[in-house]
């Protein structure tokens, strides 16, 4: 499986980067995240945290970083066919999350596909990340923005 770096269509990433047979999702669904999402030493992961479970490879949780409760973390997004869902229809696209040394996410967060947390950001608590988090730097609010630097 090659990696991938930014937003892919989620078709062309089932069948040629990462392809997954009908077994393969049905032990998928049993198990989860299973050994699948890619954590650092020291990383702390809090109750009722969803981290998604279709593309779990594609979420990195770099050392010490810590996720607080209920934090959601989405790879893929199947907006594009929210005109008409159709069974089976396989339309949207998938993005890595990377969560950077030190970093802390509050309570309840969401962080959407494509997100890279920087080392020693912070996201506060109930923010919607939908973009990129500087090192150093808090964000909050709904979509989240840069209030500071968690030095000052």
């Amino acid at each position: 499986m090659k990696p991938i770096t930014a937003r892919t269509d989620r078709i062309e990433y089932e069948r040629s980067i990462a392809p997954r047979g009908l077994l393969r999702i049905l032990w998928q669904k049993q198990l989860h995240i299973l050994a699948r999402v890619t954590i650092g030493r020291g990383v702390f992961v809090g109750l009722d945290t969803w981290l998604d479970c279709q593309f779990p490879e594609l979420i990195t949780i770099e050392d010490d970083a810590t996720l607080s409760f209920r934090v959601t973390v989405v790879v893929h997004d199947d907006a594009r066919r929210m005109h008409g869902v159709i069974p089976g229809q396989l339309h949207g696209t998938v993005a890595p999350v990377r969560f950077a040394r030190g970093c802390y996410i509050g309570a309840g967060a969401l962080i959407l596909p494509g997100v890279t947390v920087g080392e020693g950001a912070v996201v506060a608590a109930g923010a919607v990340v939908t973009r990129d988090v500087p090192p150093r730097k808090i964000v909050t609010g709904v979509p989240a923005r840069v209030l500071r630097d968690t030095d000052g």
